[in-house]
């Protein structure tokens, strides 16, 4: 209590002490405590010479040789100090300074600004780790993401006694080794990049379906598919493998097709095109395929990862066995910043799952350690006081938004030996799982003050659930897509003779493995598959397979007919839509008989513009969009049910998020058509309301398409594989279909 109260006061008088008036012990002394300071508030003194900065470490190094030219260069550097240099302040919270012999006195309130005094018979650990420091690279110092906590590994990982060396072993015919370890030429790679090399060919593979295959020379493209019951046959590490047929029977209540192993014959297809390296397009995921899907993508990212790590320490154990190495030896194995797989995923729900699914793979039921655990399943499950029961809702409504749907988050996992770490600094991450909307508000916009170098060296990138991508905002997408593999603003760290030579060239996009999965085909997602996927192995896009379409599910007596319009261009057709449903359909709609008609509007930007012509012309119309709180979406669907307006704008987002069952409807017009096919059964059978008012035109519903020759695939998913085809090769521009039984 004594001392506190005498620091207390000298605090208010900011009494000096001069070490002059110390004995050495007690100076000794005094320097003891400073140094314990120093380390639990983990910054190194920042030592300047000729006002030019060095770089501080994280922690103090080990006691530095003293070797004759070190003591040297000691020298010099202290008659410098104790001379001509004068030392610069730097940061704020903690610095000391290098002091003269006339200069040792210091204010006891602010021990940060001390440094030792350069007495030649004095040197001691302080001021050699000090020297030492000055070597260090600035990047050894991680910068922290928001969000994410700061676990940084200072030590090299290498072999242990126990570890078995084939454990870390990679063989030369590892697909990983042949698609990541090969040089591409760097004319290759220039024509590579402007799409020239491209060639195409249509495939089929057992269990997933036919599709497109685009190669490049044959010598890069991989021509086979390997399938195996056992999965190590596939180079798939060991502790993986242990665990699938656990996972298949947790998560997806079944195990792998007879004499299959243990995957299904769907996994095992889907996994032989992922373990090659290449791309992969699959429109074709459903509620009932999802587990499977999720289960091959986090079998085939995680066992990358772990190949990477045991390259990693494989290479560091040999480097630090040998400490003459001859000129040509070469350990190249990393990539400027360590995050080597992307995940994104809409929803938390969404990565709770995956989550769940990656701890099934890696660790054993008995050992599994999962860091902030705890955490992570309250802010990515629900309460018991949060949890949704279901309504009357389509059941792919209930399976779309069960569990937590935020769509704001980002996550670290670091894959350890026996750990799987969530939460962790993304530079000291494996893995990056994240929101389009999470990430994009770390990356922010042109100008401002964000961060992307953690993109870098990405390797992997997987979309999953992509068509709800286009739902929440596509431009997200987008912006992540722009900012892979930029160059890093700062070294992180990073040891440079270990970074590959394509990284290094710019040519990480030529390498990355692009894995896109969606329940739809739209033009959006094929564009950027085609556009930003650039694997020299090759990419496929799987074909949906034939269906009869959802007009098919339609109930109601209702006469359908389908306008084509013609437009030059996808980028002219918002434009030639607009003039062609103000001359054709909006005519029609002024007639009393087309009393409780709802627009069905696609695109937020199409509603806008028939919004504002709506209103310059005083038409009588209600809306409801995504932005409609809940208050006025009530009041303006009793208004219509009532028949006291003629109008309703509707846009599909509104009914992709709410799903609502809108009741008095007489007439309907599509003015695009949907992106889910099963949207227009759903909204054609709102027709058939049993509640509906009499009244006007009750006995006369019509409903009322436009579409054109660039919406081939949502025409298919609606009226059927054979019909679109025969409506889009036809000379004429009308059609018509009659659905539901007559009375």
């Amino acid at each position: 209590m004594g001392r506190r109260h005498g620091q207390e006061k000298m605090k208010r008088k900011r009494r000096v002490i001069d070490l002059k008036d110390l004995s050495k012990k007690r100076r000794k002394e005094y320097r003891g405590r400073k140094k314990v300071s120093s380390i639990n508030k983990r910054e190194m003194p920042k030592l300047h010479v000729d006002t030019e900065p060095t770089n501080g470490v994280n922690q103090l190094p080990e006691l530095a040789s003293s070797s004759d030219d070190e003591n040297d260069a000691y020298s010099q550097l202290l008659s410098l100090v104790s001379g001509s240099a004068r030392p610069i302040q730097q940061h704020a919270e903690s610095e000391e300074e290098s002091m003269s012999e006339e200069e040792e006195s210091e204010d006891i309130d602010n021990e940060e600004e001390f440094e030792e005094e350069h007495e030649g018979e004095e040197k001691d650990v302080d001021e050699d780790s000090m020297l030492q420091g000055m070597t260090k690279q600035k990047g050894d110092n991680s910068e922290k993401v928001s969000g994410e906590e700061d676990i940084i590994t200072s030590d090299v990982e290498i072999l242990e006694e126990g570890d078995n060396p084939e454990d870390f072993l990679i063989k030369e015919n590892d697909p990983f080794s042949i698609h990541f370890e090969k040089d591409l030429t760097e004319q290759f790679a220039e024509e590579l990049g402007t799409g020239k090399l491209w060639t195409k060919k249509e495939i089929k593979i057992p269990g997933v379906g036919s599709g497109i295959k685009n190669m490049t020379d044959l010598k890069y493209t991989p021509s086979k598919y390997k399938r195996d019951k056992d999965l190590k046959n596939l180079h798939v590490k060991q502790r993986l493998c242990a665990q699938v047929e656990e996972t298949m029977l947790h998560l997806c209540n079944k195990g792998g097709d007879k004499g299959e192993g243990c995957l299904t014959g769907f996994q095992q297809g889907l996994f032989s095109c992922m373990n090659n390296y290449q791309d992969i397009y699959y429109p074709n995921r459903t509620f009932e395929n999802a587990e499977e899907i999720r289960v091959v993508y986090c079998l085939h990212a995680l066992n990358h990862v772990l190949k990477t790590r045991s390259r990693i320490i494989a290479h560091n154990t040999k480097l630090k066995q040998r400490k003459d190495l001859k000129a040509d030896e070469d350990y190249r194995d990393h990539g400027l910043t360590r995050p080597k797989v992307l995940i994104l995923v809409p929803f938390r729900e969404s990565a709770l799952r995956l989550v769940n699914t990656m701890v099934s793979l890696v660790l054993p039921t008995d050992e599994k350690f999962v860091s902030n655990k705890k955490r992570f399943q309250e802010e990515f499950g629900l309460s018991k006081d949060e949890e949704v029961t279901k309504g009357f809702k389509p059941d792919d409504f209930e399976a779309t938004f069960a569990g937590n749907i935020d769509e704001h988050f980002r996550i670290g996992i670091g894959v350890a030996k026996k750990t799987l770490k969530l939460y962790t600094n993304f530079y000291s991450s494996d893995i990056i799982l994240a929101s389009p909307y999470g990430l994009r508000t770390l990356i922010l916009a042109e100008g401002e003050k964000g961060d992307c170098d953690f993109l870098n060296s990405i390797e992997i990138l997987i979309l999953d659930q992509a068509d709800t991508f286009l739902m929440q905002n596509w431009d997200h997408m987008l912006h992540i897509m722009a900012h892979l593999h930029l160059q890093p603003s700062e070294s992180h760290g990073v040891d440079f003779s270990r970074v590959r030579m394509w990284i290094l060239n710019g040519w990480s996009k030529f390498y990355r493995q692009n894995l896109i999965f969606s329940s739809i085909q739209t033009p959006e997602i094929t564009s950027l598959f085609n556009k930003h996927c650039h694997n020299y192995a090759g990419k496929v896009q799987f074909s949906r397979p034939p269906s009869d379409g959802s007009i098919c599910q339609i109930v109601t007596q209702l006469p359908q007919v389908f306008h084509r319009i013609e437009s030059s261009s996808y980028v002219q057709l918002p434009e030639d839509r607009f003039k062609f449903f103000l001359k054709k359909i909006v005519p029609s709609c002024k007639d009393p008989l087309m009393a409780r008609t709802l627009i069905f509007v696609t695109s937020y930007s199409d509603f806008v513009r028939l919004r504002n012509h709506f209103t310059r012309e005083e038409m009588d119309f209600v809306q409801i969009n995504e932005y409609s709180t809940y208050k006025n979406t009530s009041r303006v669907r009793n208004q219509f049910f009532h028949g006291k307006v003629a109008l309703m704008l509707y846009t599909e987002r509104i009914h992709f998020y709410k799903r609502y069952s809108i009741r008095g409807i007489n007439h309907i017009i599509f003015y695009g058509l949907p992106l889910y096919g099963h949207f227009y059964s759903e909204l054609c059978n709102m027709l058939q309301d049993k509640k509906k008012r009499t009244g006007a035109g009750v006995n006369h519903q019509t409903c009322t398409v436009l579409y054109s020759r660039y919406e081939a695939q949502r025409l298919s998913d609606i009226i059927g594989t054979d019909r679109a085809a025969q409506m889009l090769n036809s000379d004429k521009g009308i059609h018509m279909f009659v659905t539901g039984e007559s009375g």
